[in-house]
């Protein structure tokens, strides 16, 4: 009997020490998951952003024969500074001065006729129908004559204003065809630089404002910067980029030779937007800290705890996406400038969990 006792007793020990270890462990507080966060930023899509441009000649012609032929002369090479009216190239004229003697005989003859036709329709010495033919004849001859002059001019190429062959495309003695590129011709006086800038960032461009800080710079030209005038603007975007051409005349750089297909930057400091409300701008993040489920595409998000700005709360945000840049992946809806997003080890966040901010104090007073 007294075993009995004994045993229970200490049982009862041991329940009461297991207890007690329970408390103590459950009375220890885990460590915060430490996580990795960067302030949500928005941006109206161009202000600051570069765009890849090219240099072009305001006026720019590439040249051809209007007729078909064999090329007798080239009179230009590629380097050359041309006048406007200037003969840059002629085709062999033989056959067109040949086709031209025939269309005037038959203008001769049509025209005899016509003036004979003509005293014998009042005497009936004709019927009306003969006199249609032949003034039909006549106009016909006529008009083919004037395609025969017109043909043999046709064969001298002329230059249509002031500038510098900067190509050619055929050598001497060629067969070319009308509307065949013999040569490009550009006015190097004057340069544009042309963008292209995506329609879902023109679509946000206000019309009719001209405050825009924009210049372009050249990798070659360190620490400079040349001021853009805004000259046109297309209004079809490319059927295959869905992108619309914008141009900007570039003032004359000193001490630098600028040729056509040179490549710069232009930056926009300042575009004015439809919407100047600053949350309905387009927000930029990491791609990778957006994920995607069954229930569609999401970010986490940490709230900054009011007792301490170093820790948060994890909630999930469905977000909307656009399209992927070279700053990030756009964000159309879902979260706001100065959100906290969690950018690191997604796969092990959950709703309401506690977790240690790894981002600046500062920037947590950017949070409206």
């Amino acid at each position: 009997m007294r075993k009995t006792s004994n045993a229970i007793h200490l049982l009862a020990t041991l329940l009461l020490i297991t207890a007690c270890d329970e408390k103590q462990t459950a009375q220890v507080e885990q460590p915060l998951r430490p996580v990795r966060t960067i302030v949500a930023s928005a941006t109206d899509g161009i202000t600051g952003r570069d765009f890849p441009g090219i240099v072009i000649a305001e006026n720019k012609a590439d040249l051809s024969f209007r007729v078909s032929g064999k090329l007798k002369e080239l009179l230009i090479k590629e380097g050359d500074k041309v006048k406007q009216g200037q003969i840059l190239a002629r085709l062999d004229q033989t056959d067109f001065k040949i086709a031209l003697e025939d269309k005037q005989a038959s203008y001769i003859k049509a025209k005899a006729n016509f003036t004979r036709s003509a005293k014998l329709i009042e005497p009936g010495h004709i019927s009306q129908r003969e006199f249609d033919q032949i003034k039909a004849t006549y106009s016909t001859s006529s008009a083919h004559l004037k395609a025969a002059k017109q043909n043999l001019i046709y064969t001298e190429l002329k230059a249509p204003f002031d500038g510098s062959i900067t190509k050619t495309y055929v050598d001497n003695f060629e067969e070319v065809l009308g509307k065949g590129k013999i040569a490009t011709l550009q006015d190097l006086k004057s340069m544009e630089i042309e963008i292209d800038v995506p329609e879902s960032l023109m679509i946000r461009v206000r019309r009719g404002q001209n405050n825009r800080a924009i210049h372009a710079r050249f990798d070659a030209i360190k620490g400079e910067e040349f001021p853009l005038t805004f000259r046109e603007i297309s209004t079809q975007a490319d059927e295959t980029t869905h992108a619309y051409k914008l141009r900007f005349a570039l003032p004359t750089i000193e001490n630098y030779t600028i040729l056509p297909g040179m490549t710069a930057t232009v930056v926009a400091d300042s575009v004015p937007t439809v919407d100047q409300d600053s949350s309905k701008n387009e927000i930029i993040i990491p791609a990778h800290a957006v994920m995607e489920d069954n229930r569609g595409r999401y970010v986490f998000i940490a709230e900054p705890e009011i007792s301490s700005p170093t820790t948060g709360v994890v909630h999930r945000r469905d977000v909307t996406t656009s399209r992927l840049t070279n700053s990030g992946l756009i964000i159309t809806s879902g979260i706001h400038p100065a959100d906290l997003v969690i950018t690191a080890g997604m796969s092990k966040m959950q709703e309401g969990l506690r977790v240690r901010l790894m981002v600046d104090i500062e920037l947590l007073g950017q949070q409206p």
